[in-house]
């Protein structure tokens, strides 16, 4: 159960990484940032969804 964190952890990490970097190359600070979080919150939910589900199983 303790995988549920890195889950939730990594699938919002990643897309903020990805949109820190994109408003680096594009100097456009804070929109890709703020859509990656949004994109990262989403896949986020829907990796804790799946995984508490496979564990209630």
């Amino acid at each position: 159960m303790a995988s549920v964190g890195f889950y939730f952890a990594g699938a919002v990490l990643l897309p903020i990484l990805g949109g820190v970097g994109l408003d680096a190359a594009f100097h456009t600070s804070p929109v890709f940032v703020l859509v990656g979080l949004v994109v990262g919150l989403a896949a986020g939910a829907a990796a804790v969804w799946l995984k508490i589900r496979e564990f209630t199983r």
